[in-house]
């Protein structure tokens, strides 16, 4: 069983996962920490644990994006104050875009690999060659898809990004970083201006958050990877954009070989986005259950046109699909309506859902919309 917890992360994402060892011991693997306005939700969490369990086996930042990376360079920042120990970050930072051959999130690229190579941390180190300690997170052009053995028995198969995606990144990063007059790959310069930002530094000292989010990014750099412990199946897609998920797809099912993909659930791309949430990449899942994390902030997600997709293209053969929301907000709470999910035939799952708490169930969710600035998270086992 994989249990996923959607952090309240306003329209970011900050996905807490846990699946269990064969000896009963717990793996932990958090994927993204949302922006810096919500690293309270990320920060407590950590602290819910007992010290000695305050472990992360892996820690995924998908890419860039302020709504992802920001509450991971903030983490990193408490990381001693709360006991955090990290086995592996995959991160495909700048040592990363450079390797053979921005974005409004490219400075603080800058700083979160700064960190990692500051605390010595494990980075990218289940993909490691003879060639590269740290290598690229990345479907190659061709061979086999990259696979990651995890604790606990489970897998992680990377469906994205491709070598494209990471080129258009590095000229991106480049672009924006000249803008703000910075040379990239100096990580001392990037610590010095990490310790000037307010917004961005941890909690630990006085448990005061930040005030700013940041914009968007490359979201077609995005590390998406099929997560798999036994028989159980899900897919974390970041900001992905549809076609890049779609080519990896294709290329896992090849190697299956399958015509559909059988996943217990699917993480959305870009939080429920119609541009990347495409009928090209539903057509190769075969899922019920789709999760949305998001409060509708400033891009108004998940678009209706989105959504409706998922609910047509859903795999009916174990029930009606299933909309997993972790904020009741105003873009979230029309699909709560009774009569439009008898109608469409599908059920909607919010964080203060009657009788089954945060825990998706397939209960019909009821109750009155809020405004999206506030939230408990919701929590899925797959």
């Amino acid at each position: 069983m994989i249990t996923v917890e959607m952090l309240p992360a306003a329209h970011g994402d900050a996905l807490w996962i846990e699946w269990p060892g064969p000896g009963g011991e717990v793996h932990r693997m958090l994927v993204d920490g949302g922006p810096s306005t919500t690293y309270r939700a990320v920060f407590d969490r950590v602290r819910s644990l007992p010290k000695r369990d305050r472990h992360l086996d892996v820690l995924v930042v998908t890419h860039v994006d302020a709504d992802h990376i920001e509450g991971v360079v903030r983490l990193l920042q408490d990381r001693a104050a709360l006991e955090l120990s990290i086995g592996d970050v995959w991160f495909n930072g700048w040592t990363q875009l450079t390797q053979d051959t921005d974005l409004l999130g490219a400075d603080q690229g800058e700083m979160l690999q700064a960190l990692i190579g500051s605390q010595r941390l494990g980075w990218n180190s289940a993909f490691r060659t003879r060639r590269q300690a740290a290598p690229a997170v990345l479907v190659p052009d061709r061979g086999a898809l990259p696979s990651a053995a995890l604790p606990g028995g489970a897998r992680a198969t990377v469906v994205s990004p491709g070598q494209k995606e990471l080129d258009a990144l590095r000229g991106e990063w480049t672009k924006v970083l000249k803008g703000l007059g910075v040379t990239p790959g100096h990580p001392e310069e990037a610590l010095d201006r990490l310790a000037r930002r307010r917004d961005l530094r941890g909690l630990a000292d006085d448990l005061l958050g930040g005030e700013r989010v940041d914009g968007s990014v490359p979201n077609g750099s995005s590390i998406a990877f099929l997560l798999e412990l036994g028989d159980h199946r899900l897919l974390l897609t970041g900001d992905g954009h549809g076609d890049v998920l779609a080519r990896g797809l294709t290329r896992l099912l090849a190697e299956r070989p399958a015509k559909r993909l059988t996943v217990d659930a699917l993480k959305v791309p870009h939080h429920g986005s119609a541009a990347n949430t495409t009928d090209e990449l539903l057509a190769l899942l075969a899922t019920r259950r789709f999760l949305m994390s998001t409060n509708g902030d400033k891009f108004k997600h998940p678009d209706r046109a989105a959504v409706l997709r998922m609910i047509g293209a859903a795999d009916r053969t174990a029930g009606p699909p299933e909309l997993v929301f972790n904020y009741r907000s105003d873009t979230t709470a029309p699909w709560a309506d009774p009569d439009q999910q008898r109608t469409l035939d599908y059920t909607a799952v919010y964080p203060d859902a009657p009788a089954t708490g945060t825990t998706a169930t397939g209960t019909t969710a009821t109750g009155t919309a809020g405004t999206g600035t506030a939230g408990t998270g919701t929590t899925v086992e797959v």
